[in-house]
């Protein structure tokens, strides 16, 4: 397809440095943004596109756009509005006019620079008051035309879109919480407004934009692997028998925040004893104890891109016999599997790798999971639709799995890979994970 020979034909080698440099933040260039919207353009067969940010700002945390919106924009405005001819890729930003009190406690927006289209890409940038008429006068005939926006759910930085559509339901369970979400507030009022307009859902053609990582963003996520794993190392080293689970959490979250990123990319697990079989365990508040293993998976995010590793090690410094069996098991399978990775490689065919290696140990598939894991971007649980056979720019965590509830053992080992045109790469290899590394860095405190 043409979007991906696009993007492919952008990807450069990267030398990346072993240590890690203090620097200031860098921005994406609206060039990056420009070139998503053409080529999303280029991959729609007309129409108009509409698309939101977010309308309230993220509570107790710094600010995170709405991801679509950001894909497509860079911009960070709360209530703005991009619409997009596709049939041209012409785009034009709405945003809200700012009081005083706004600008000077939030800060300006784009809408009060001096020429802001031209600088940021964009063929205007205009009041969101003037939305409304825009749209009546884009019609270009009498009857039905076509307006794509985004019809299924979000994602967020630590949901899917499919986990999203899971916690609506969830929630609609309840009978006192059938209220709409704002998306499908937001396509009743469109209807109502517009009839005219015949809505189409544009996520399918943004998540198979969003699935091929670009050079900028394969920067930006090596930049990320190489310090959450330097933050994994600081908690590895920091772990001993008496010590609180949130103990490791601060000394890998002090790593990440020190070096510049900007968010946690979902909430630590960090689970010993008992609590590592609990795959999304987040309290962190027990007392590790000597003779228990401890599970900790983490990552940061940088510049709206995120990182997952998971790490299992023993809070003593020693493995049992029973924990390095799991353990052993569980690095041959994921060795094998990133291994067998390539374009073109299918996941179930993956997975098979993994099981043969689990079976020669004797663990039969009702205690194991020889785990693909999912997609990586965005979200750590990014978009696109899995099962397709590997394509170079895809980024995948890799995370089998042994859950032996009975032993008090989970051993999980997992890495943030991207696939490359002749195989893959490890983003995240600079935390260890052989034995004989581990209980180094572990007794190295």
């Amino acid at each position: 397809m043409k979007w991906e020979k696009f993007i492919l034909g952008i990807f450069i080698a990267l030398a990346i440095p072993t240590t890690t440099a203090l620097a200031e933040r860098l921005e994406y260039p609206p060039e990056e943004f420009l070139a998503r919207r053409e080529l999303l353009a280029r991959n729609v067969d007309g129409g108009l596109l509409i698309m939101f940010s977010s309308t309230l700002p993220t509570p107790g945390i710094r600010f995170r756009q709405d991801h679509d919106f950001f894909y497509l924009t860079g911009n960070e405005s709360l209530n703005a509005v991009l619409v997009m001819d596709l049939s041209n890729g012409d785009s034009h930003l709405f945003l809200p006019k700012l009081s005083a009190s706004e600008i000077k406690y939030e800060g300006n927006n784009w809408l009060n620079e001096t020429d802001p289209a031209r600088k940021r890409g964009f063929k205007t940038i205009q009041s969101l008051e003037e939305l409304h008429n825009f749209l009546a006068q884009s019609r270009r005939v009498s009857g039905t035309e076509v307006l794509w926006t985004r019809l299924s759910e979000p994602d967020f930085i630590n949901q899917s879109r499919f986990d999203t559509a899971l916690k609506i339901a969830r929630r609609q369970s309840n009978p006192f919480a059938h209220y709409p979400t704002e998306d499908a507030a937001r396509i009743v009022t469109i209807r109502e407004q517009f009839p005219y307009y015949k809505l189409q859902d544009i996520s399918p053609d943004l998540d198979r934009l969003r699935l091929i990582k670009t050079e900028r963003e394969i920067e930006r996520l090596t930049k990320n692997g190489r310090i959450s794993a330097e933050a994994i190392n600081r908690a590895i080293v920091a772990t001993a028998p008496g010590k609180f689970e949130y103990e490791l959490e601060a000394e890998a979250t002090y790593w990440l925040f020190k070096h510049g990123l900007q968010a946690s990319a979902y909430p630590a697990i960090v689970g010993s004893g008992p609590n590592g079989n609990q795959w999304h365990y987040e309290d962190n508040g027990r007392q590790m104890k000597g003779g228990e293993l401890v599970v900790m998976d983490y990552g940061g995010a940088l510049d709206y891109l995120t990182i997952d590793i998971t790490r299992t090690w023993p809070v003593s410094g020693v493995f049992t016999s029973a924990q390095e069996k799991a353990y052993r098991c569980v690095l041959e399978a994921q060795k094998a599997m990133i291994q067998a990775i390539r374009p073109g490689v299918t996941h179930k065919e993956l997975r098979s790798v993994g099981e043969r290696i689990y079976e020669s140990y004797g663990f039969g598939k009702n205690k194991s999971t020889a785990f693909i894991g999912h997609y990586v971007g965005m979200s750590v649980h990014d978009v696109g639709p899995w099962g397709l056979p590997f394509k170079a720019g895809m980024v995948i965590a890799l995370e089998p799995l042994l859950d032996l509830p009975d032993d008090q053992i989970h051993v999980r080992i997992e890495d943030t890979i991207l696939i490359t045109n002749d195989g893959s790469k490890v983003l995240t290899s600079t935390v260890p994970k052989e034995i004989n590394d581990v209980l180094k860095l572990l007794n190295s405190n």
